[in-house]
């Protein structure tokens, strides 16, 4: 890595002072360099520090607005592309779960869903209108009862 200068570009200040001690706001004039001339001439794209060959380039109208339309919906446990967000969207209905107990053991329990957390669900038992609370990481299939 060579040591070479870094141009610096100074701002003209917005504010002259008057002999009277109060300050004028001045209209900005254009960036000059340290040697008095213009830093980015007329029509002249402004170029990354580092990057050259890159162009800053850009104004409102390069840029769309941020709308439902133009960014796709972020992925949360919410959303319905994953397990508890489409189970969230049948809350109140009767399902039949069926768990995976050891290496080889189905276990079934049927209620109605009534909550979702981020790793469990809750189902009422019909047998005994009890909550139970189940492992999300145990349940191999869920069957929508009509």
């Amino acid at each position: 890595m060579t040591n070479r200068p870094i141009p610096y570009y100074t701002l003209p200040c917005c504010y002259e002072e008057r002999p009277d001690g109060t300050t004028q706001m001045v209209p900005q004039s254009q960036p000059t360099t340290p040697q008095g001339q213009p830093a980015f001439p007329q029509g002249q794209p402004m170029l990354h520090q580092g990057q050259p060959t890159q162009a800053i380039t850009g104004g409102p109208q390069d840029f769309a607005p941020i709308t439902p339309l133009t960014q796709p919906e972020p992925l949360t446990l919410t959303s319905t592309e994953y397990l508890n967000g489409f189970l969230r969207t049948q809350l109140g209905r009767r399902v039949r779960v069926e768990f995976l107990i050891g290496t080889g053991t189905l276990l079934d329990r049927t209620g109605t869903l009534v909550g979702v957390g981020a790793n469990y669900i809750n189902l009422r038992l019909i047998e005994s209108d009890d909550v139970m609370t189940a492992d999300f990481f145990s349940i191999k299939f869920i069957t929508f009862l009509l």
